[in-house]
């Protein structure tokens, strides 16, 4: 009887660490994207050069870079361990106009 050499695919890999032990978390590079954003980049952009597009959700490949972009407007830590905020490219009546809407889909 012929064996079949197992082929692990680079998923497997990634998933699956040796020794039972969870996968750790990628670190954020909360600098570079705080700097790709004062230069007017995009989302996707942003989320291409840090790899960080979800190719197995096609409804919302950047969905990851949303909610980290969502933390970085509450605060996070600079290079020099102080708390700043990601300034809003749009103005704080379309920000609250916004906030409000999605509330309201919640609920519904």
């Amino acid at each position: 009887m012929q064996h079949t050499k197992r082929v692990n695919t680079v998923r497997s890999r990634i998933r699956k660490p040796k020794g039972g032990k969870r996968c750790p978390y990628r670190k954020f590079p909360y600098l570079k994207v705080a700097k790709m954003w004062a230069r007017g980049k995009t989302i996707a952009q942003i989320a291409h050069s840090i790899n960080r597009v979800d190719k197995h959700n096609a409804k919302d490949p950047y969905h990851s870079l949303r909610n980290f972009l969502y933390r970085m407007h509450n605060g996070y830590l600079d290079g020099n361990g102080q708390v700043v905020r990601l300034p809003h490219r749009v103005s704080a009546k379309m920000v609250r106009a916004g906030r409000k809407a999605g509330l309201r889909s919640a609920r519904s």
